[in-house]
């Protein structure tokens, strides 16, 4: 849920910031059927900031942050668990189907120039029919969003892999690295300064058998 939502609020910022008046929306008609949509975020894109920016004026950008908040609400109630959770059959299988037909839609939208030996292009026909159509309603841009949130949640569902619980992980093991690095980077300068400290004190003591030879009591 909070992938989806991160994607609303990522494709609200998209459509909002590619506003153009001349695009056809919710309040004006733009400069005739079939004319080249300018928004970032396609047909649907064009038409929903319109009608948010017809609604609200510049506020609508509350809306950015309303979706903002609902990643950060959900991810303070997530319990501490593991990184994976069981899942039922159909909710396994439905995770893949939806992996499945995100991910050819992906590489029929993004690899069409991929050099492999494929009956057809990349993605195969259910991916030119699931790009096709979504970047025709989202644009290139936001059908991309689509499909990459689409991916992720595929993925988790199939999978039952929590993102937010892989960060915690990736990010744990970043920190302990660190940490590591940061510790054997001190013991060797204290191994340093003690060796160099070391070369001092029999550079004294070599000074002071000289002087002790030379000058006898």
């Amino acid at each position: 849920s909070w992938i989806a939502l991160l994607g609303v609020a990522i494709y609200l910022i998209l459509i909002l910031h590619g506003y153009d008046r001349a695009d056809p929306g919710w309040s004006q008609s733009g400069n005739g059927i079939g004319s080249p949509v300018h928004n970032t975020g396609g047909r649907m894109g064009a038409w929903l900031a319109d009608l948010l920016l017809w609604l609200f004026g510049i506020s609508a950008w509350w809306w950015v942050l309303f979706f903002l908040f609902a990643v950060t609400w959900g991810y303070r109630r997530l319990d501490v668990a593991g990184m994976f959770d069981r899942r039922p059959l159909f909710v396994s299988v439905a995770g893949f189907v939806t992996l499945l037909a995100a991910s050819s839609g992906l590489e029929a939208l993004r690899l069409y120039t991929l050099k492999a030996a494929l009956p057809q292009a990349p993605g195969g026909m259910l991916g030119a029919l699931v790009s096709e159509n979504l970047s025709i309603a989202l644009g290139f841009t936001g059908a991309t969003l689509a499909l990459l949130v689409l991916i992720a949640i595929g993925f988790s569902l199939f999978t039952g892999l929590s993102w937010v619980r892989f960060v915690e992980k990736l990010g744990g093991v970043i920190e302990g690295s660190y940490f590591f690095i940061k510790h054997r980077w001190q013991d060797w300068q204290d191994r340093r300064a003690g060796a160099i400290l070391a070369i001092k004190r029999e550079e004294l003591v070599e000074v002071g058998r000289k002087r002790f030879e030379e000058h006898p009591p």
